[in-house]
């Protein structure tokens, strides 16, 4: 059924959403590292060049994320980041054309507006954790609640802040599994957004390619496809082979223009790291370090304490950097009794992030954060569950909460603003940048009347 709100709780939503956008803008900064620096040379060269021949930017790789063949370099992300960076790119382009400047002279101005495409999803995430709670109908206010609560106190603040593929990824996997639980069989519309949303989602981060299992496992647990041959059947699975298919091969026709070779992994020429030449010697790390290295920091206990310590590559652990999830984890009891074959999609898609990630040769807590919302999402039963309790064991409850959740965001804030390229004196870059938030809004806003308006036209001629 089709949930609705007043105009009240649209506006609530608008305004959270807007004010998550604006943090998230005024705490980025810049192409900093070598990893954004990858990203953007792809889409500098992809709009500025029409090639995937990174040789005019290579320098914003620091020559780590790249990767080289016959005399040419390319980056060694997968492109569909920059892909959907590129209308971004092309609006700071715009901006450039008519004469707008950064406040700070920074330039290219293209570096400050392809971070929006990570302002957006990290605001995003949030708005779609709202909507996943909703679908399990807590009270609007506690699904609200949930949805800051995430995008305050987890890594999604610092991944909302730069060009990397992380806010992304997320965003699409937290988008496709929402509409596929949304859908109440195959056979609807949800569910082929859903399949495409996923998909594409592989050429972002290849790993998510995986999360086809818990996905297609959950279609039977959940009843949502008629288990006999039929058209439906057919037409649907089909539909769905091909948005998944054409995905696929536009990740191997990437590589193939670029490398001259049909493989998957873009990072297979990259000469810092020879491990990633394959999947065997890539993920060929210490699976039980690696677990503590993205959880628990049990090898590395300064981390509980030691903030400076715990910055840039070495984050602590999700559940040492964002205690609060100690609470979420609680809430996958409440989550299995409820909600069983949900809460079973919700494992499969955390569990084979963790393998994957903790396999790694690197093991790094950002290359687990797409998981993030799906770990924090069950702390919304622990909202409803605690609400009926009597006062004091509420009350318990919610101080409980209150001081997990400030040390986690506390936390986070921290992290973010130590992040390389930045210093925790000017923890807002970005408000020096003021202009081009406001021209882009403006942008949208216009280009959204004159979409209003077209289409009331069409249909007054109708």
């Amino acid at each position: 059924m089709q949930t609705t709100y007043s105009f009240k709780q649209k506006s609530s939503l608008f305004a959270v959403f807007f004010a998550l956008n604006f943090l998230y803008y005024i705490s980025s900064c810049y192409i900093n590292t070598s990893n954004d620096g990858s990203h953007y040379a792809l889409v500098s060269a992809l709009a500025e060049k029409h090639s995937v021949v990174i040789d005019d930017y290579v320098n914003y790789t620091g020559k780590i994320d790249y990767a080289e063949k016959d005399g040419h370099y390319y980056s060694d992300r997968l492109p569909g980041t920059a892909f959907l960076a590129i209308p971004f790119y092309a609006f700071g382009s715009l901006l450039n054309a008519v004469g707008i400047t950064s406040h700070t002279h920074h330039a290219p101005i293209q570096e400050i507006t392809v971070i929006f495409l990570s302002n957006i999803t990290g605001a995003l995430g949030a708005l779609f954790v709202f909507f996943l709670c909703m679908e399990f109908k807590p009270s609007f206010k506690q699904a609200l609640l949930t949805a800051v609560l995430y995008a305050v106190c987890t890594l999604n603040f610092q991944e909302a802040t730069h060009l990397f593929s992380h806010s992304l990824s997320m965003c699409l996997v937290l988008a496709a599994v929402y509409y596929l639980i949304k859908a109440d069989s195959i056979y609807r519309k949800h569910f082929l957004l859903a399949v495409f949303l996923l998909a594409y989602s592989s050429i972002v981060e290849l790993q998510n390619s995986l999360l086809f299992i818990p996905l297609v496992l959950y279609v039977f647990m959940a009843k949502k496809i008629e288990r006999n041959v039929s058209v439906k059947n057919v037409k649907v699975i089909g539909l769905s082979l091909g948005i998944v298919l054409l995905n696929v091969l536009i990740l191997i026709a990437y590589n193939y223009i670029a490398f001259s070779e049909i493989i998957l992994k873009s990072n297979t020429f990259n000469p810092e790291f020879p491990e990633e030449r394959s999947f065997s010697t890539s993920l060929s790390g210490n699976f039980i370090a690696g677990l503590d290295t993205l959880f628990t920091n049990f090898s590395a206990q300064h981390l509980w304490v030691d903030f400076k310590a715990g910055v840039r590559n070495d984050i602590p652990g999700l559940l040492v950097t964002s205690p609060i999830l100690f609470l979420s984890l609680a809430g996958f009891v409440p989550f299995f009794k409820k909600h069983f074959p949900e809460a079973l999609l919700f494992t499969g898609v955390i569990i084979l992030n963790i393998i994957i990630a903790a396999c790694h040769k690197t093991v790094l807590v950002r290359h687990i954060f797409t998981i993030t919302p799906f770990l924090f999402f069950p702390v919304v039963f622990l909202f409803q569950n605690f609400s009926q309790k009597p006062f004091f064991v509420k009350w318990f409850f919610y101080l409980l909460a209150s001081v997990a959740a400030c040390y986690s965001a506390v936390r986070v804030f921290y992290i973010t603003h130590t992040y390389w390229g930045r210093e925790f004196d000017n923890i807002f870059p970005f408000l020096h940048e003021l202009n081009i938030f406001v021209w882009f809004w403006s942008f949208v806003v216009l280009i959204f009347i004159l979409w209003k308006y077209k289409k009331s036209i069409t249909f007054s001629k109708i």
